[in-house]
């Protein structure tokens, strides 16, 4: 049986009519899921502003030992553009809106000069390390150049000519940036030339793509099908929709499992949370991946950092490693291994301590959990079972590939639970990977926000 994607998608891209069950449907494009190394990545995002003391591309080079022995093996810079200054969001913050982009072919003089940035992409890739950059296609800043030479590239509205972005029907907030209008195929072009470029000069690794459920399908799809004429790279949609995936995007947000995770933590039962992971996973086609991740730049300015939200240290490592252990790409966004409790604005500098995390134990947890995580073949391409889809409080799942299995048990609550082990674990002896415990009972007993992670014990 063909999976569920094929039988609810295929009128996204073509006639916005569902196609008989007879029909052929649209089939995955070829570069979906490739180059291969896109299974095992890590991400990072990076604010460069708030990175390093120096907050420049020179400052990022110089920790990414650091990020290397944090586990981390690609990065994502947020936009690396020069921000634009008509209407920018001051009040907010004095560097405004990066996603503002005043200029797509130049780099932010904040951050360096291009031959800095190139010298970033060289010292990545020399540590068989990989980097993607932030593509804002949905929208520019007021005084980019094409608002006067090219007045036609933008869709028409009350102000000035023009409009703010409308998404869902809706005129947004986002007042510092103006709608660029994909009916216009010049501005179709231009736009491609522009993602070319970046991967042809400087011979970066990818995009993440700034609000792209906000552009055409069929413009994706000719976009990256060009890019990867070039070289084949990883695309990441900020996006939750799958049908994402049927125009080149390699992994998509999981924007519903963040947002249903929210909820347990809050006291939902944990059979939501896999009821939407299952119904989730049924819509991808082979190759597609979804990015796993427990904050990013939106989420720690606009509502709050992992320790806040999911109870502290303990309820963050927690929530991370129930995140991430679900099929998918895991992402850390800069200064979140620190357990920063505050809120942090990309619109301002943050001055971070990078020597001095303000956990040392969360720093810990993170740079142990990902090691292992870019050595276990069963995070990274496992087939995941729920062994108590019913649960609660206290999930108890596997993930396996042929040659390794992993047992995970997570108590997703701030009090100690009792779990009753499944028939097919009782008898088998197991032992953690984190540890020398070894599980050989009928059941468990976890202390708050406690989680397990267990591997076969081998005779």
């Amino acid at each position: 049986m063909r999976p569920l994607f094929y039988l609810v998608l295929s009128l996204l891209i073509a006639t916005g009519c569902e196609a008989p069950p007879e029909q052929e449907l649209p089939p995955v494009p070829p570069g979906v899921g490739k180059p291969e190394w896109i299974a095992d990545a890590v991400l990072y995002e990076i604010f460069v502003p708030d990175f390093s003391p120096e907050g420049t591309f020179q400052g990022v080079i110089r920790r990414l030992d650091s990020l290397q022995a944090l586990g981390v093996n690609t990065l994502w810079l947020m936009p690396i553009h020069p921000v634009g200054k008509k209407r920018a969001k001051t009040d907010i913050g004095p560097l405004g809106s990066p996603y503002a982009v005043r200029d797509y072919y130049a780099v932010n003089p904040d951050y360096g000069t291009e031959e800095d940035f190139r010298a970033l992409v060289d010292s990545v890739h020399a540590r068989g390390m990989h980097i993607i950059i932030d593509l804002v296609a949905n929208h520019t800043a007021w005084d980019h150049p094409w608002v006067t030479e090219h007045p036609d590239w933008y869709t028409p509205g009350p102000i000035d000519g023009f409009t703010y972005p409308v998404l869902n029907g809706d005129t947004t907030d986002w007042t510092d940036v103006v709608d660029l209008n994909y009916d216009n195929p010049e501005l179709r072009q231009a736009m491609i030339e522009v993602m070319q470029y970046w991967v042809r000069e400087f011979d970066i690794d990818g995009y993440r793509c700034d609000v792209a459920h906000g552009v055409p399908l069929d413009f994706w799809k000719a976009a990256i099908d060009s890019v990867e004429k070039i070289k084949p790279v990883l695309m990441l949609a900020e996006a939750a929709e799958p049908e994402m995936h049927l125009v080149g995007f390699d992994l998509t947000y999981a924007w519903p499992f963040y947002h249903q995770l929210k909820e347990v933590w809050r006291g939902a039962p944990l059979h939501t949370l896999v009821r939407q992971v299952d119904s989730t996973l049924g819509l991808l086609p082979p190759g597609a991946r979804r990015l796993r991740f427990t904050t990013n730049h939106d989420e720690t300015m606009w509502d709050a950092p992992p320790p806040v939200l999911f109870g502290g240290d303990k309820g963050s490592m927690a929530a991370f490693v129930l995140a991430t252990s679900m099929p998918g790409v895991p992402l850390l966004y800069n200064g979140q291994e620190l357990g920063v409790r505050e809120r942090v604005s990309f619109f301002a500098r943050t001055p971070y301590n990078w020597e001095a995390p303000e956990s040392p134990a969360l720093y810990a947890f993170y740079r142990r959990y990902l090691n292992f995580y870019r050595a276990s073949e069963a995070l990274r391409h496992g087939e995941l079972t729920v062994l108590n889809p019913e649960a609660d409080d206290v999930l108890v799942y596997l993930r396996a590939t042929e040659a390794d299995t992993l047992l995970l048990i997570v108590n997703v609550r701030n009090r100690p639970e009792t779990v009753a082990l499944p028939e097919g674990i009782r008898g088998r002896r197991w032992v953690e990977v984190f540890g020398s415990d070894t599980l050989a009972t009928d059941t468990l007993q976890l202390g708050p926000y406690n989680y397990r992670i267990y591997q076969p014990l081998r005779p």
